[in-house]
């Protein structure tokens, strides 16, 4: 690889060791990979919160996409190493995957290409060193669009092309404006606090060779700073409370049944297979469809029958281990032939053929009678 010089050349880190990551890179690397891969179920969150409680029929919750790529973004800019966004990008999926991501499998190929095209754009050492908001936005708005593209193949079947076009610009710009301003604000923070090599490209020195920012610099940087940490707080509110509050662990064994009924239990899939029927739904979603076929489960009337609802009870709630909720109406729901809570894949599932696919509650933690 050679020996490594310290100078510095337009820019650019003349050093034969551009792929060797230092203990430094590598913890850097771990620790926005655990912190990204772990978030991305809170931020996952907030967009379908979004789309169940306004109905938007586009994927709305796109416009955080680029909160799932600024954590590959950030380890690029600090490290200023090529292969850190692939590397970041996968074991961030990785960890996604072991939080118990409703996408399975595909969740790590998703992160891995995110990664990768952040390394294609940020390829150069200048790239990486300038911080500028283009070029780091460029990487932030298709590294976010890549994650519509994905799905479409994986899971969105059927879906108009124009659809699947405003989804691709809506995660794009989310891409464009995360990583574009907030992560490059967020590099000049660490810059300041010496965490972080100082860029200085193209920017003038002092006799020690310190950058020298103009007043109106300074103004417009601070007014940046103060918004990145508001909008960092604001989200760091809401992900401690989401996670005390709101997230379940995965547990795949069981489903938790209470709330208003006389028998609160915990529902084992293998207890009630005597019960287990067969029917044919299709899946209608926002940014989903899944053609008409077989489901094997066990009916959503059995499951609240077993729990003895109290006579006021009027409708079930569904969670999900996310956070994410549907509510049935209790009296259609105990006469519904095609409402069934499937076990498959290691998780549980509901299958509403009846409903439109916002009602598939996914991953499975708990139902109450309410």
């Amino acid at each position: 690889m050679g020996q490594e010089r310290g100078d510095h050349r337009g820019g650019e880190l003349t050093t034969g060791k551009r792929y060797r990551l230092t203990t430094k890179d590598l913890v850097t690397v771990a620790m926005l990979s655990a912190l990204g891969g772990v978030l991305s179920t809170y931020v996952g969150y907030l967009g379908n919160l979004v789309n169940h409680i306004f109905g938007v029929p586009f994927g709305a919750g796109q416009f955080l996409a680029g909160l799932h790529v600024v954590w590959i973004v950030l380890a690029v800019g600090i490290t200023r190493k090529r292969g850190v966004g692939t590397a970041t990008g996968f074991v961030k999926g990785l960890v996604e995957l072991f939080m118990g991501s409703t996408h399975g499998v595909v969740i790590v190929l998703v992160s891995l290409i995110q990664g990768m095209l952040v390394d294609a754009i940020l390829f150069s050492n200048k790239a990486k060193a300038d911080r500028g908001p283009i070029m780091y936005g460029i990487a932030g708005a298709l590294a976010s669009a890549s994650n519509v593209i994905v799905f479409q193949i994986f899971f969105f079947a059927g879906v108009p092309i124009v659809l699947v076009t405003m989804i691709t610009l809506l995660a794009a710009a989310s891409g464009m404006i995360f990583c574009g301003w907030m992560a490059t604000q967020m590099l000049v923070a660490l810059e300041r606090a010496g965490l972080v090599e100082p860029s200085g490209v193209g920017t003038p020195k002092d006799a020690t060779g310190a950058a020298v920012a103009s007043r109106w610099q300074k103004r417009v940087s601070a007014i940046s700073l103060v918004s990145v940490l508001c909008v960092l707080g604001i989200f760091t509110v809401g992900a401690v409370y989401y996670f005390f509050a709101v997230y379940e662990p995965p547990n795949p064994g069981s489903v938790d049944v209470g709330g208003k009924v006389g028998n609160s239990y915990s529902f084992v899939y293998k207890d009630y297979e005597d019960y287990e029927i067969i029917i044919n739904a299709e899946l209608i979603g926002s940014v989903t469809h899944v053609p008409p076929r077989n489901y094997t489960g066990i009916p959503l009337s059995v499951v609240i029958g077993e729990a003895n609802p109290n006579p006021d009870a009027t409708k079930i709630r569904v969670r999900g281990t996310d956070g994410y909720t549907a509510d049935f109406s209790l009296n259609e729901a105990m006469a519904d032939n095609l409402l069934i809570l499937t076990f498959e894949h290691g998780s549980y599932r509901i299958v509403a053929g009846n409903y439109e696919g916002a009602y598939w509650v996914e991953d499975v933690a708990s139902i109450d009678v309410i």
